[in-house]
């Protein structure tokens, strides 16, 4: 019932794991510069209390890099939204586009499934993949946190991984929508890149100034970060229902439009 999702899961391996290892690299290479710079972690948090700094890190900028937790958080998440940036303005884009470049459109539309599905199946392999944050980098801060003797609270870290999770499903729902619309590669990836890019820069030019903070509501980066997550000790649920809401309606749109849409080949 689910050929096309297994043929992609295997097809796909290589890439599926490459952005969950890089991140995953960044864990030891954090637990081994901690010891140096341990003692110098009060000059940078003067530097990191500057506007211009706190605007770079967005939330992150209030967390207390002194202790490991605040210098961890601030470390591997800052590259974890790196990373959200990148993966889904380029992979969930091209799951469908990619066959209209390739010319193999004729051939997918053969299958006897109908095009929702197909494009569900594909799209549950880019989620799939994406678990992979969760158990590697949890596995990597233990033996970290084992090796230098200090201390992480690991519920907390998986919550804020989760959230992590289900922003990738809803930033990856709106770049699909855009491949489905564009079909055209480029296009598709220029118009997710603008509405997924377009949303990390409001939420940090939101923090810039009080009177422009109400403009972070309307971007998901400003919904699960991990300093919430961490402050209030749990996952915020408003918060959680509304990226699990933009993220059906938008995926259910992008299903329907590649259902419906006309094809020429």
């Amino acid at each position: 019932m689910v050929h096309v999702y297994f043929t992609f899961l295997k097809k796909n391996w290589l890439w599926g794991i490459i952005p969950p290892s890089l991140v995953g690299i960044m864990v030891p290479f954090i637990g081994s510069i901690w010891p140096e710079i341990e003692n110098e972690m009060a000059a940078f948090s003067e530097l990191l209390n500057s506007p211009a700094y706190q605007a770079i890190l967005g939330s992150l900028g209030a967390l207390d890099i002194t202790t490991f937790t605040g210098f961890y958080y601030t470390e591997i998440f800052t590259w974890l939204e790196m990373v959200i940036l990148f993966v889904t303005i380029l992979v969930p884009s091209k799951l469908i586009s990619s066959e209209v470049d390739k010319k193999t459109l004729d051939f997918i539309l053969s299958y006897p499934i109908s095009r929702w599905r197909y494009a569900l199946e594909k799209f549950s392999v880019y989620l799939t993949y994406n678990l992979l944050y969760l158990p590697l980098i949890l596995i990597l801060s233990y033996q970290s946190v084992v090796s230098l003797n200090v201390e992480l609270n690991f519920v907390l870290l998986s919550y804020s991984l989760i959230g992590i999770w289900f922003l990738l499903f809803a930033l990856g729902a709106l770049s699909l929508l855009c491949g489905v619309i564009f079909f055209e590669p480029n296009r598709a990836i220029a118009a997710s890149g603008l509405l997924i890019l377009g949303q990390y820069i409001l939420v940090r030019v939101a923090g810039l100034t009080e009177s422009l903070s109400f403009l972070k509501n309307i971007s998901l980066f400003n919904y699960l970060n991990a300093n919430t997550i961490l402050t209030m000790k749990q996952i915020p649920l408003d918060e959680l229902l509304i990226v699990i809401t933009f993220g059906i309606l938008v995926l259910i749109s992008a299903l329907v439009i590649f259902q419906k849409r006309e094809i020429y080949s």
